[in-house]
């Protein structure tokens, strides 16, 4: 994706929409999807379902446990660079759902998981809007790079040494996820 075409100006601000519409569609789902299957339990279940999932997916992160996540890594289809805008906002929201990537953490899990079984809606799209400006930002750091090869090589040696940050950082977001 770095080196596409998504990089050009209305290139990249179709993608960003993108990025929010696909966001936007899957914490609808989610949360939608997630009233019907909550609605018998009680809430203590609940957080303890997820702070249970919470868990294991953050050991997943510090290498304690090794499996594989749920993700469908695909490289950047053609009809991005040959529909140009509307491409890279088909690709966005193909991006924005998290369904059409590689991901390297199992963090957005835990995310989709608390959206799934505790978020109210308002909750659900202010979390949405927050994975799809994550991606935005990671994007246009890359689009702002002088050297985009170099500042993708960066990015891939430095990404493993930052995830115990990661994990912390994601830790009162977790407990705040759970207790509500």
């Amino acid at each position: 994706m770095l080196s596409s075409s998504v990089r050009r100006g209305a290139d990249i601000a179709g993608f960003i929409a993108g990025l929010f519409a696909g966001a936007g569609a899957v914490t609808f789902v989610l949360v939608l999807v997630g009233s019907v299957l909550r609605a018998p339990f009680p809430t203590v279940v609940l957080q303890i379902l997820v702070a249970a999932a919470a868990v294991v997916l953050l050991l997943r992160e510090l290498d304690v446990l090794s499996f594989p996540l749920l993700q469908n890594a695909r490289l950047v289809p053609q009809f991005v660079t040959r529909i140009p805008f509307w491409g890279a906002v088909q690709f966005g929201a193909e991006m924005g759902t998290g369904m059409r990537t590689y991901s390297p953490t199992g963090l957005p899990h835990i995310l989709a998981i608390s959206i799934l079984f505790l978020a109210s809606w308002e909750e659900a799209l202010l979390a949405g809007a927050g994975f799809a400006a994550a991606r935005a930002l990671m994007l246009l750091t890359f689009a702002a790079a002088r050297d985009r090869m170099e500042a993708d090589t960066a990015f891939s040696f430095t990404l493993p040494r930052l995830k115990v940050l990661f994990v912390v950082l994601a830790l009162p977001v977790v407990t705040m996820l759970v207790i509500g």
